[in-house]
């Protein structure tokens, strides 16, 4: 990579947010057997299936129904549609509202857990004069607007800004999701730039899509990033510019 130019030209800034804005404490598959636990806990110990082995069906389904492309609207019901099978799988009983309460568990205990990237709020508050910003997540909806609820970044993120997927073939780095956005928006793609820590998902998605792409890579802790290096360096990726960051609050330098 070179060292860069500053950027200019954009309108809008869509960014990733896991891993991105926001830093993961709990995976999905500990939360899971969190709440499994919590659910079971009044149940005799010979009756009470373990979680790994509730998990072992869940994954198992979820993996066969993102293979094959299905056709559920909402990812929120393919998940709660693979969990049922897998309570039925082990003869659970349990209603709707009990599959539903259960992911949305998960949910508030994953955000729970989570925590705001360093200088997020900061860069966000500054950016957020200049150009408009926008969501582009492969995380179901609801959770994602629990996180911004949370860490109280729904100003800068209103709901018509947030995009994720519908169905698993509309997950980045299909360009639907950067499609969708660019035109609910009214943005040619070199108006807007995709923020991301994902290579294969928010830079290759991006790129394919005709955007622009920052890579947040902090890399391993080293002499250079003891003593404070922040250079922005740049590749081309096809027609496409990206640039590598460490630290989110290199867009400032990045943006002018």
């Amino acid at each position: 990579m070179k060292e860069m130019v500053r950027l200019n030209g954009k309108r809008a800034i869509f960014f990733d947010v896991n891993q991105t804005l926001v830093q993961q404490g709990l995976s999905f598959e500990q939360c899971f057997a969190e709440v499994w636990n919590d659910y079971s806990a009044r149940w005799a110990a010979e009756d009470r299936p373990k979680a790994d082995s509730l998990w072992e069906q869940y994954i198992t389904r979820w993996q066969q129904r993102k293979k094959g492309r299905t056709t559920f609207k909402q990812l929120d019901e393919l998940q709660q549609q693979c969990l049922r099978e897998a309570f039925e799988a082990l003869r659970i009983p349990a209603s709707s509202g009990v599959l539903r309460g259960f992911m949305q568990d998960i949910r508030r205990l994953q955000v729970a857990a989570k925590s705001m990237a360093p200088q997020a709020a900061k860069t966000l508050e500054t950016l957020s004069r200049t150009y408009r910003l926008a969501i582009i997540s492969n995380s179901p909806r609801s959770e994602v607007l629990m996180m911004l609820q949370r860490f109280g970044l729904e100003s800068y993120f209103p709901e018509e800004r947030v995009f994720t997927a519908q169905k698993p073939a509309d997950k980045k780095p299909a360009p639907h999701l950067f499609k969708t956005a660019l035109q609910t928006m009214q943005l040619a793609p070199r108006q807007a730039l995709m923020v991301g820590n994902s290579w294969k998902h928010d830079v290759c998605g991006s790129v394919k899509a005709g955007l622009d792409a920052v890579w947040l890579h902090p890399g391993a802790v080293g002499p250079s990033a003891e003593s404070g290096d922040k250079k922005i360096s740049q590749q081309r990726l096809g027609k496409r510019k990206v640039y590598l960051i460490k630290q989110l609050d290199q867009l400032h330098q990045l943006f002018g």
